[in-house]
């Protein structure tokens, strides 16, 4: 029976637990917030689960890792990583990797098992099917809710472009690459550093963040420029219950993620 570790116990980790696959296994768990962890446990108390001091705590006792935290939770796993090649390591704060993104090239190529859920967008499969054909250009178009947005720091710093987005019905908020994108928009454009990391060749990847009044749902268009062909793909996620930055359908990937390691 494999050993799950969570580092971060947020929306993620509980959507987790609530499904049936894992009811039965032992968990190991570690939060920046140490009150939050125990919470987490009260939320699950008739489940085996351990709180951990720290992230190492977690990828020790543990056969499969699941991030759900930060990208400054990102930089302390890859510090961590190259002692443990047996284990399991999904990572959801993808602008981490995309910081990391050398080392993470060097330890996938020597086996090193770390996996980028798809999230909240769609064709991650053909992106990867493009990729061995050569990518010319991807884009991200991302729409998201106007309350979602208005936020972060990216907007509050900037007062004038705060005004004109709150008196928009509809604007474009960001155009640029996908370093910057994640720079600015760490808890909203995590699909960016999803599709840099998958493509292999991050400066390929261009990004436009939309913010949109009345809106109820995030909207990710993808468009995929290969020497194979075109790829686009559009998706209309509902956002998370309890975290209306990210969708729903990312926690749904990794749980669904989780479940092909499980059965191997």
């Amino acid at each position: 029976m494999k050993k799950i570790g969570f580092i971060g116990t947020g929306n993620v980790a509980s959507e987790i637990l609530k499904t049936d696959l894992f009811y039965d296994r032992k968990f190991y768990v570690y939060d920046i917030d140490f009150e939050k962890s125990h919470l987490f446990c009260e939320e699950f108390s008739e489940m085996n689960i351990e709180v951990c001091s720290s992230i190492k705590e977690v990828i020790f006792s543990s056969e499969i890792i699941v991030e759900c935290a930060s990208i400054k939770a990102v930089d302390e796993i890859f510090k961590y990583i190259e002692k443990f090649k047996p284990k399991n390591f999904i990572i959801l704060s993808v602008g981490g990797v995309l910081k990391n993104f050398n080392s993470y090239q060097r330890l996938i190529s020597k086996g090193y098992k770390i996996h980028i859920p798809s999230g909240a967008i769609a064709g991650c499969d053909a992106l990867l099917a493009a990729k061995l054909s050569g990518i010319k250009s991807i884009e991200l178009k991302t729409i998201k809710p106007l309350n979602s947005l208005i936020s972060s720091n990216y907007i509050r710093k900037n007062k004038n472009l705060y005004k004109k987005i709150i008196n928009s019905n509809k604007f474009l908020v960001f155009e640029g690459n996908v370093f910057d994108a994640v720079k600015n928009f760490p808890q909203n454009i995590n699909v960016a550093a999803t599709l840099a990391v998958l493509c292999g060749e991050p400066h390929k990847v261009k990004v436009k963040i939309v913010a949109k009044k009345n809106l109820n749902k995030n909207i990710h268009e993808v468009s995929i420029d290969a020497y194979s062909g075109k790829i686009f793909t559009r998706t209309e996620n509902l956002p998370s219950p309890k975290n209306p930055k990210t969708s729903h359908l990312a926690a749904l990937s990794v749980i669904s993620l989780l479940e092909q390691i499980l059965l191997k």
